[in-house]
């Protein structure tokens, strides 16, 4: 199943993405799309909100790798909020814990633009 109907908004240059439990069954790489369509124009950070998400599967997880990848490229980054502690234990298990920020919410994000803090040095207690 493809699921195209992410809610979202834009602030800047930043694109706050809600996925929830659509990431469960997004196996067509319909976030993939969305969070490209959002890069093309010009939007060079994604925060993308997993809260309710109850797996994480292979295509997913492939997806925000290579966008991942292509923001870095930009200058941007992927920033995940409200990771689910399975999806936190599978990056660190892979090793790939340090290619993502991960803050608690959105708002993380939001009150750090404001005042300009660098998210990449963001730790989560725990």
């Amino acid at each position: 199943m493809k699921f195209t109907s992410y809610a979202s908004r834009i602030h800047g240059e930043t694109a706050y993405i809600f996925g929830g439990k659509a990431l469960d069954f997004d196996l067509g790489g319909g976030l993939e799309e969305t969070m490209q369509t959002f890069i093309n124009t010009g939007v060079c950070r994604i925060v993308l909100t997993m809260r309710g998400m109850k797996f994480l599967h292979s295509t997913l997880f492939a997806g925000l790798l290579a966008i991942q990848k292509q923001l870095e490229e930009l200058g941007g980054d992927l920033i995940l909020a409200e990771v689910p502690w399975f999806v936190q234990m599978m990056l660190e298990e892979m090793g790939l814990l340090h290619r993502f920020a991960i803050v608690p919410n959105e708002l993380t994000v939001t009150r750090a633009e404001n005042i300009k803090i660098d998210l990449n040095n963001v730790i989560l207690p725990g």
